[in-house]
């Protein structure tokens, strides 16, 4: 489980990193993200209706945060960010979706 320090849970925080963040995908998941004035990171999953049932949904989350939780000391600081589940995400590995959190940040520039 990620730690409570580094979740976002506020939809007013949601909303705003939405609105004002930049946006970087692949086919597994995209991530969208936003320079922030705290000192930690915070870390949001998001998992459309498109993705499946209730039931699937959370078990997508669930696979995300236990492969957010590696990446975390990695990620640059003073980042607010939201990792979006896209289709398909539910069936893949936890190591899998890893990799394309890894590529994406990457990609994003926030692996220090």
């Amino acid at each position: 489980m990620l730690s409570k320090q580094y979740r976002l849970k506020k939809r007013k925080s949601f909303n705003y990193i939405y609105k004002k963040g930049k946006h970087v995908g692949n086919e597994t998941l995209a991530l969208v993200f936003v320079a922030a004035k705290m000192k930690h990171i915070k870390i949001g999953f998001s998992v459309s209706k498109k993705v499946g049932n209730s039931v699937t949904r959370h078990k997508a989350t669930r696979k995300m945060r236990a492969a957010c939780r590696p990446l975390v000391p990695m990620i640059k600081e003073n980042h607010s960010i939201i990792f979006v589940a896209k289709e398909g995400v539910e069936k893949k590995h936890v190591t899998e979706i890893t990799q394309a959190m890894a590529n994406t940040l990457r990609r994003a520039g926030l692996m220090s």
